[in-house]
């Protein structure tokens, strides 16, 4: 796990959330003082939460299954006594580390896994390979190659491992993240333009904002995208409805409050065992784009606690200096892609020991915003009020000040659908507003810890840091074009 960080050098009171998305122009009423008040667009709700149970004034009461994992170590065959809907695949091959910023690479050298199914016997041998590298800053130089594999299961009950010659350390988690006893939770009813807007106003916030404000070029960005011809259903790819409920509607009255972050106080959410139901959410927006704060997707925060101390480990910030996109090359056409964000989650979090979800933001399929990483209770995603950075795990030796930017699916063959794109677009033009970054230009990235050095576009692909497919080879084509979409919104 990560080694304890020093000492954060006292900042003056920052301001709420309410100050900062009143900084940003959106006053009481959201983003309608910034002119968001667009008409609702006829957005699918396929693959998104759709209903509700209230709780008290401003919150949804859901219910969130708790995640099921079983390890076993060696190469097996193994079987959990729960269906498989993720596999964590780690193992260490000797030599090949050359210090921070190393990747095991796109190939698995030779490593490969078969599935037991529902009905009995074995599926063919498919590779394992990684997919998204992502790393710590603190790799220790020259220590073994790590390989680590999150993969689709689809309800698996079995599994069987090869590894190339010389492997060693092989350990495999199976995770089920839609059946376990289910937590009662209260979950705060915002929108995704409260959070964008708080994002673009942190420029303001730090007094570093130019003549225009992001925020209301955020607003103006979401609003073409809304008043846009809608694609015809023949050209459109539509995002399956889940099998799964992301989020289950709990019936009931309300509990008193929600879990508070861990460490930060609060008693556990009680669990109840009832079985998922509808699915529900966070508010829709008038434009169609859907906001999972971590109480909404199932963060359960308790990972996020260093066993010996029972607190969090250590949260570092820095200012933001690069913007890097992802993709997580879990399953396309993802039925509950909430239950693939916890997946990811207990992968960062557990199995590479991260201490949390290595992303700042996550978008689905269905254009839906998932908070990230964990960076404070003010409500800002990603970022501490006075506007910076909390460093997340997501390209290794280049994380400090490095916003990343997940979209769920593998994109190295597929386009991100319409509203994924439209999402992506948002959410790269709230951070440039944010950090004064120039979307069409490059920056000379100076990591302030590790000392590491880079000269990438502002807008930067993962692939662009170190040897990966990441982010697919379909999106990284589409960046130049989503770039020039932000920087007309900001001009």
């Amino acid at each position: 796990m990560p080694a304890a960080d020093p000492p954060r050098p006292h900042h003056p009171a920052a301001p709420s959330r309410r100050r900062v998305l009143s900084l940003a122009g959106a006053g009481v009423g959201g983003w309608a003082a910034l002119g968001l008040a667009a008409a609702p667009v006829a957005a699918s709700t396929a693959g998104v939460p759709v209903a509700f149970t209230a709780g008290p004034a401003g919150t949804r009461v859901v219910l969130i299954p708790q995640t099921l994992s079983a390890t076993s170590k060696g190469t097996g065959p193994a079987a959990p006594a729960f269906r498989i809907g993720y596999l964590a695949v780690r193992w260490s091959a000797p030599g090949g580390g050359t210090g921070p910023g190393a990747a095991a690479g796109t190939e698995s050298a030779g490593a490969a896994i078969r599935l037991r199914q529902v009905k009995g016997g074995y599926g063919s041998w498919s590779p394992l390979a990684v997919g998204c590298p992502a790393e710590r800053d603190d790799r220790p130089a020259g220590a073994s190659s790590a390989h680590a594999v999150l993969m689709g299961a689809t309800t698996a009950t079995g599994y069987e491992l090869r590894v190339p010659q010389g492997a060693s350390g092989v350990v495999v988690t199976a995770l089920n993240t839609t059946s376990g006893p289910c937590r009662r939770l209260m979950v705060p009813d915002l929108t995704a333009q409260a959070a964008l807007a708080a994002v673009a106003g942190l420029a303001a916030a730090a007094g570093v904002a130019g003549p225009g404000s992001p925020a209301a070029a955020v607003a103006g960005l979401a609003a073409a995208a809304a008043s846009a011809e809608p694609r015809s259903p023949a050209r459109a790819r539509s995002v399956p409805r889940p099998r799964h409920a992301p989020l289950a509607a709990a019936a009931g009255p309300a509990p008193a409050a929600g879990p508070a972050p861990a460490g930060e106080g609060g008693a556990p959410p009680s669990v109840s065992t009832a079985p998922t139901a509808a699915p529900t959410g966070s508010a829709p927006s008038a434009l169609g784009l859907r906001y999972l704060p971590r109480v909404a997707w199932g963060a359960d925060e308790s990972l996020r606690l260093n066993p010996a101390t029972g607190q969090p480990w250590p949260t570092t910030y820095h200012p933001g200096q690069v913007i890097t996109v992802h993709h997580t090359v879990t399953p396309n056409d993802d039925p509950d892609p909430a239950a693939t964000v916890r997946a990811i989650y207990h992968f960062h979090t557990v199995e590479r020991g991260w201490a949390d979800i290595g992303y700042h933001f996550l978008i689905d399929e269905a254009g839906s915003l998932y908070e990230g990483r964990w960076s404070g209770t003010d409500g800002v995603p990603g970022h501490r009020p006075d506007g910076q950075v909390v460093t997340g795990a997501h390209v290794g030796g280049f994380n400090a000040g490095n916003v990343g930017v997940a979209l769920l699916g593998d994109h190295r063959n597929r386009a991100p659908t319409a509203a994924a794109r439209r999402s992506l677009a948002l959410v790269l033009l709230a951070l440039c507003g944010a950090h004064s970054l120039n979307p069409v230009g490059s920056v000379d990235y100076l990591n302030p810890v590790g000392g590491a050095r880079r000269r990438v576009s502002a807008i930067s692909g993962h692939r662009d840091w170190m040897a990966t497919e990441c982010p697919g080879a379909v999106l990284y084509s589409t960046l130049d074009s989503v770039r020039l979409e932000v920087a007309r919104a900001l001009l």
